[in-house]
């Protein structure tokens, strides 16, 4: 529907090449993000799973399961013990011609945590992670008649959230111990070097963000899963963005008439 207004105020007004514009550069990212996902996508597939214990330095692909290292937090929203939790609050808006979702808090927490495999343990950082292939825990929408929990309550009196009468969105992401996880990404020394040849726990070297660092996922989905999952994306955005820009060619050509 939003393409056939694009057209309407394209051949109406006097804005015709700024809409022409607007529609390359969608078509053209669209595009660009399509191919850099097929990209890692190949990168993913092609690297090898490693063995914590015998794991070098750089970037590294690994599965295992999540174990506490020193504390853990509390999902404010759920009340569940997790590593990490990412929470946000949205309120549905109507518009002139849509209805649309605007995003009033985003918080994230995180502390360090284990991951384990039959080889070892390593510290990883979930902080920074593109957590976009991780499981939503906590979806609450209010104008679908449901009931309100006591924490929600206490999380919306805390930080000043008015939620009555209101169209709002809860959503509520967190990584649980005991979860298995897969991580892509840098493994990199950290500053104290301790080794516990007992426990077989290496804290010479961790995972975590760095800046300009450009590949760091982390999701509860298996590699495989992964990969099929995202095969729908991608064709959604090559196709989408090729059907803009061949939409904005055939506009561009139509105002040469």
């Amino acid at each position: 529907m939003n393409v056939f207004i694009v057209i309407h105020y394209a051949g109406s007004g006097n804005n015709a090449i700024g809409f022409i514009l607007v529609i390359f550069f969608i078509g053209l990212l669209l595009v660009y993000r399509g191919i850099r996902k097929m990209q890692l996508d190949r990168l993913i597939e092609n690297m090898d799973t490693a063995k914590i214990g015998s794991v070098a330095m750089g970037l590294a692909e690994l599965y295992g399961t999540i174990y506490p290292y020193e504390e853990t937090l509390i999902a404010p929203l759920s009340g569940n013990k997790c590593v990490y939790c990412r929470v946000s609050v949205s309120e549905w808006k109507r518009g002139r011609k849509r209805i649309y979702l605007k995003e009033h808090r985003a918080r994230e927490k995180g502390v360090l945590f284990y991951l384990e495999d039959d080889t070892g343990k390593i510290l990883v950082d979930a902080r920074g992670a593109d957590l976009t292939n991780l499981t939503r825990d906590v979806s609450i929408k209010l104008d679908d008649d449901e009931e309100i929990t006591d924490r929600i309550k206490e999380y919306c009196h805390i930080n000043s959230i008015s939620w009555q009468n209101r169209d709002m969105e809860f959503e509520e992401t967190f990584i649980e111990p005991g979860e298995d996880l897969y991580v892509m990404g840098t493994v990199q020394p950290i500053s104290q070097k301790i080794f516990n040849e007992e426990h077989k726990i290496k804290e010479n070297i961790m995972v975590g963000y760095t800046k300009g660092q450009h590949i760091y996922y982390i999701s509860d989905k298996s590699e495989k899963e992964l990969l099929q999952n995202s095969i729908s994306t991608i064709r959604f955005m090559i196709l989408s963005g090729s059907f803009l820009l061949l939409l904005g060619l055939f506009m561009f050509i139509s105002q040469l008439k």
